[in-house]
């Protein structure tokens, strides 16, 4: 990889300081989203079980339609706070 030359006038202070802030919120909302996802995977796993070897395919149904419909909730309403 070739290096950019080293002009006279160009000092380390040169570079951007990171914005530390923007970077913990983000990785804040990253690791919620994450949350959301296991929250939704874990609902869709259990309704599955139900319909495929529970013998109860309303109450999976229902867990099914509820692991669409129940991560986007949680995620709006614990932003409301």
């Amino acid at each position: 990889m070739a290096k950019k030359p080293v002009t006279a006038g160009a000092e380390l202070t040169d570079i951007p300081a990171m914005d530390y802030a923007e970077h913990e919120r983000t990785y804040k909302g990253f690791v919620e989203l994450l949350k959301l996802c296991i929250l939704g995977a874990a609902i869709l796993m259990v309704g599955l079980y139900f319909v495929v070897q529970g013998g109860q395919p309303l109450l999976g149904g229902i867990l099914i339609f509820a692991s669409i419909i129940v991560p986007p909730l949680v995620g709006i309403l614990s932003r409301r706070r």
